[in-house]
């Protein structure tokens, strides 16, 4: 791919800074104690083992993939290993280690001869956090056809996701009942998905590089930026010193959709590792089973999606580097367009083609005994040239992001992190599009500083962690920011805490600030699949908003090792601005304004885990939302939010873990449909959304097989005017229930490890 000179000059405004981060980080050092820990006879991996050092409560549990990291405590020089139901034992660390490898056996007391066969955890909420936090670990993902991160959230109730429209295949997420953009998407702990990637950019992310999902409801801490307001998804990919040699997935549904997932890791030497992570899809039907309306039910697609990553582990230094690049095309409309048809008026096209470069790089040090250091800078240069019928879209988006941070203890071990932080994005949307006879174009519109942004963001931040024990954590953090573009000071103070009741009873709350700038188009990119006239009142301004809640997480095991567990919170968003979509005014115009008014989101949810015999889980989920926006001066619902939902997912194993079966039951409560041409107003039906998938797991591989929308449940009539696409009469952007029929999928994984 050619980048042209003036689509990445902006770059370079910010090197010498980015350059001063590393050279300034480089100067220390860090001290850890880090490995794995195996089953001696299967050399398998052992998930969520706990080590605590010795006359302490300080510690931590080994991760989904079996894998631990803690700093050297002076204090203690031992460390126990425990699990439940095992032997607990403890060994001496007297000096900083990397890549130790611990073999545990069963029926001994001693360390090295420790049996832990526990299964992994699919799901399962933090208990160590100060956050709260949902995991979905890579044992979960494969309980779902997960071909990507949009696929990821079927069996949760926290994520919401559906289609923006009919047409164009993008999809959005939906958290504490508001849309995806107020919650911040983060690649291990950097920023990932923002701004103009996100339309499509739930598809960009295969399901089989993700090691795990970590979602966290609400304000997030001050260290990841002020962007977060409902909440935190952070993904962690496969890392190439813990992950296996060689996988291999392969994928095909019942609408002739393929996909190649390959990860090859390579231990370069003692100290370096490199991973390469490869995706292909390719999708060449064109279907139409909604009422046989002449529309494809979803694009013709291919994609092209390639990262190398390269892991270094020093004593003392630790350097994580990836690279990513994507190249996407899609083709939709009424069933015989093709792709070098754009600009024909003898049929209803839509699509277009995306580029996309991301990398990153994050270092670690340690300074002293108990501080540390370390710097993170993420880049991604984004490309979207889209069509839809005669209207034309052109998304470009530079962004780069790095930051330094410093965390130590105190004398009284508690933890302090500070930290400088810059930002630089250059964001520019043309869209030239002609709806109701009236010409609109974002270059000539009296508004353009809502599609033409260069922001400089540089900040501060500081958060103090007082700490007593494992009974009681409270983190308080305040960032400083300003935004060039819109020339404010931000000021964002943020609080959270983490109460230990007793064993098996935890308290969480949080409350802080977000901000974060609004892009109309990309933000509510279905509104482009209509004949819809954008319209903008007035500037628009930087969103604010507030968020607080708490969670209560209660937890139990059997005697013979079954869990049971129920979680429940509450949280509060309210916006002292926000950036409207206002659909009702005309239903031939899409109208922006800044809020004059209330706009706030209530939002419930209790989950329930029963494991009412061995190996048999049951997850029951409710949630309650109450998500009302002020409109033209009225408060009203805010539209395409399901008031109610709940979840049913039943889940089976046999011994061995030789089969399993899921099975996966949605139910989703009546929406608020906003004022259009169509016939449907008002409200929405509820409606069953049902999913299953049994696998069967041999030596080195994995088969299985499934269904989406076992019901078959789809939407009537989602493209209005679909007779007449050309016509001020079309709106496919009416979305509110499955726009895709039944769907029928297989695969194969392949493991060498």
């Amino acid at each position: 791919m050619i980048l042209k000179i003036e689509s990445i000059y902006y770059m370079k405004k910010i090197s010498m800074f980015l350059a001063g981060l590393l050279v300034f980080g480089s100067l220390f050092a860090q001290q850890k104690f880090e490995g794995a820990i195996y089953d001696v006879k299967t050399k398998e991996k052992l998930p969520y083992v706990n080590l605590i050092w010795l006359g302490t409560k300080k510690g931590t549990s080994t991760d989904s993939l079996g894998n631990f990291s803690l700093p050297i405590n002076n204090k203690a020089k031992k460390l126990v290993v425990s699990y439940v139901g095992y032997h607990n034992d403890t060994i001496m660390v007297d000096k900083p280690m990397a890549n130790v490898k611990l073999f545990l056996k069963e029926n001994n007391t001693m360390l090295s001869a420790i049996s832990i066969n526990e299964r992994k955890q699919s799901s399962f909420f933090s208990k160590m956090s100060v956050e709260q936090k949902e995991i979905i670990s890579s044992e979960g993902l494969k309980h779902l056809a997960c071909c990507n991160l949009g696929e990821s959230f079927e069996n949760t109730a926290s994520v919401d996701v559906g289609y923006s429209d009919a047409v164009s295949g993008s999809k959005q997420i939906q958290l504490l009942g508001l849309t995806g953009v107020y919650s911040q998407l983060l690649l291990e702990n950097m920023p990932f998905l923002r701004g103009l990637s996100a339309p499509f950019g739930l598809g960009y992310v295969p399901g089989s590089w993700m090691e795990s999902i970590s979602i966290s409801k609400g304000v997030a801490n001050v260290l990841n930026g002020y962007e977060t307001v409902t909440g935190q998804i952070n993904l962690e990919y496969d890392k190439p010193m813990n992950a296996d040699p060689f996988f291999l997935n392969l994928y095909m549904n019942s609408e002739l959709k393929g996909e190649l997932n390959l990860k090859s890791n390579i231990k370069v030497n003692d100290r370096l590792y490199t991973g390469l992570l490869l995706h292909s899809s390719y999708n060449w039907q064109e279907i139409d089973h909604l009422g046989m309306d002449g529309f494809m039910d979803y694009p013709k697609q291919s994609q092209f999606n390639v990262a190398n990553r390269w892991q270094y582990e020093g004593k003392g230094f630790h350097s994580h580097t990836l690279v990513n690049y994507l190249h996407e095309r899609r083709t939709g409309g009424q069933l015989g367009f093709n792709h070098d048809m754009r600009g024909d008026t003898a049929l209803y096209g839509l699509g277009g083609d995306v580029d996309r470069l991301h990398f990153f790089t994050k270092n670690g040090w340690v300074v002293g005994h108990s501080g540390s250091i370390g710097t993170q800078i993420t880049g991604t240069y984004f490309k979207n040239n889209q069509f839809f019928g005669l209207n034309n879209y052109m998304g470009e988006q530079g962004d780069v992001y790095g930051n330094f941070i410093f965390a130590n203890e105190t004398r009284h071990a508690h933890q302090y992190s500070v930290g400088t932080s810059m930002r630089y994005t250059n964001l520019k949307e043309d869209y030239v599009a002609i709806g109701n006879n009236t010409l609109f174009n974002t270059a000539l519109h009296q508004y353009n500083k809502a599609f033409y942004k260069e922001e400089i963001v540089p900040g501060a931040f500081g958060q103090f962690s007082f700490i007593y024990g494992e009974k009681f954590t409270a983190t308080a953090g305040l960032r400083y920011d300003y935004n060039s573009h819109y020339q404010e000071n931000l000021i964002t103070p943020r609080f959270h805490f983490r109460w230990k009741i007793n064993k098996d009873l935890i308290l969480r709350g949080a409350a802080g600030k977000g901000y974060r700038s609004a892009n109309i188009i990309a933000d509510n990119f279905g509104i482009l699949a209509s004949s819809r006239q954008i319209t903008i009142n007035e500037d628009l301004k930087m969103e604010d908003a507030f968020n607080g809640g708490l969670n209560i997480h209660k937890s139990f095991k059997t005697k013979d090792e079954r869990e049971f567990s129920i979680t429940m919170d509450y949280y509060y968003t309210n916006f002292l601005n926000q950036v409207i979509m206002d659909l009702d005014q005309d239903p031939r115009k899409a109208i922006f304004y800044n809020l004059n008014g209330k706009s706030y989101s209530n939002s419930f949810q209790m989950d329930i885990l029963l494991e009412p015999i061995k190996s048999f889980t049951i997850t029951l989920a409710g949630r309650y939302n109450d998500v009302k926006t002020t409109y033209n001066g009225v408060l009203m619902e805010k539209p395409y939010v399901s008031k109610v939902k709940g979840l049913v997912v039943l889940s089976y194993k046999t011994k061995y873990d030789k089969w399993m079966f899921d099975l996966t039951t949605q139910f989703n409560g009546k929406q608020r449909i906003p004022n259009n041409i169509g016939d449907k107003q008002g409200y929405s039906d509820p409606y069953i959304f049902m999913l299953g998938q049994v696998t069967r797991k041999f030596k080195n591989f994995d088969v299985y097989v499934g269904c989406e929308n076992i019901t078959n449940y789809t939407q009537d009539t989602p493209v209005i005017g679909a007779d007449r696409p050309f016509s001020n009469n079309f709106d496919a952007s009416v979305v509110y229930a499955p726009v895709m029929g039944r769907l029928f999928y297989a695969g194969l994984r392949l493991t060498i490890k």
